[in-house]
């Protein structure tokens, strides 16, 4: 006898340990990814049957206003589509184990990123750098002009069935620059001298690019000989 597929949904749903507040996606207890302050689980779009990633990040303490300014840019965000990112469907605020948290929900990549897979071909680093760059001037060049500032190959996903690389974690760049408004954000390691100054437009993704590129060539962290942030900080500012 066939299943219908409201029937396979109501079966998941009772294994699901987690659900959206409109229902549509489903959380699972199979965790495929923690950072220090996010826990990632796999999860299920239930409008398409597609798998997703479920992210948990720990609450920032953002103010009324910071929480508005990411909810706004998070809807601009659930509009983009393009072959070289990473897709972003959802976001919302939850409360898990008595615990505030924001939950993202995007497409799910499960070959791993640049950061695992460095030493390659010529010919398949220059069609991923310049993958890297399409899906960059479609972020550079949409109405509402998004500066990713946190580019490196920890966070730009391999999808090996099709050969092709996307950007990720543009969910996460939008949280950190909300609840980091006065700060500065980004990972010393890729960052352009005038990130310091907080006065920079979005040739600071293209700079990260530059960062990227170097470490698949070489397979080595860039800057790898400085002990700290602070040394990369002097390094990066005296040239």
């Amino acid at each position: 006898e066939r299943r219908t597929q409201q029937e396979d949904t109501e079966e998941l749903e009772t294994k699901a340990v987690g659900i959206s507040p409109d229902g549509r996606f489903l959380k699972f207890d199979i965790e495929i990814g923690r950072g220090s302050f996010k826990t990632v689980y796999k999860g299920l779009d239930t409008d398409t049957t597609v798998e997703v990633a479920w992210c948990e990040l720990q609450d920032r303490k953002l103010s009324k206003s910071e929480r508005q300014r990411f909810k706004e840019e998070a809807g601009m965000l659930k509009g983009l589509q393009h072959p070289n990112i990473v897709r972003f469907y959802d976001s919302w605020e939850s409360t898990v184990k008595g615990k505030k948290c924001i939950v993202l929900v995007t497409e799910l990549m499960t070959s791993g990123t640049l950061k695992t897979f460095k030493v390659m071909k010529i010919k398949v680093l220059r069609s991923w750098c310049r993958q890297i760059l399409k899906g960059l001037q479609f972020l550079h060049t949409r109405t509402f002009f998004f500066i990713h500032r946190d580019l490196k190959c920890d966070n730009i996903f391999i999808t090996f069935f099709f050969g092709s690389v996307k950007i990720g974690d543009l969910g996460l760049a939008t949280l950190k620059r909300a609840s980091f408004a006065k700060s500065v954000i980004g990972t010393p390691e890729f960052m352009a001298p005038e990130m310091y100054e907080e006065k920079y437009d979005e040739s600071v993704d293209v700079y990260a690019f530059g960062m990227c590129m170097l470490e698949m060539a070489t397979s080595e962290y860039p800057y790898s000989e400085c002990q700290n942030a602070a040394q990369i900080y002097r390094r990066v500012t005296s040239v």
